[in-house]
């Protein structure tokens, strides 16, 4: 009965596919998603000079070093080299709520 069971499952279509071809093609774009996702965190994670962040963030270098001594960015130096996690400096970001206008 089991046999049956399958096999009749295997013959079922859903939009033109049987099971199996239906199990592949959401096996296909689940491994899309989540090659996207793990794609977006590895980006997050990656070390940034100081120049990158500047450009990323459109300041001046001075503006940087002042964020880093205020304890606002938090760096990471490797040898000589200084460098910042685009997470962190984008979890560092404070919401600014609107102001009323007086009159």
């Amino acid at each position: 009965m089991q046999q049956n069971t399958k096999t009749v499952m295997e013959n079922k279509r859903i939009i033109d596919l049987n099971i199996v071809e239906f199990e592949d093609h959401i096996g296909q774009i689940l491994d899309s998603k989540l090659n996207q996702a793990l794609h977006e965190l590895k980006e997050e994670e990656k070390l940034l000079t100081r120049e990158q962040v500047i450009k990323r963030l459109g300041i001046a270098p001075s503006t940087l070093a002042d964020y880093t001594h205020k304890g606002i960015l938090t760096s990471y130096r490797i040898g000589h080299r200084v460098y910042y996690r685009w997470s962190e400096i984008i979890n560092s970001a404070v919401k600014v709520e609107p102001q009323k206008r007086t009159k």
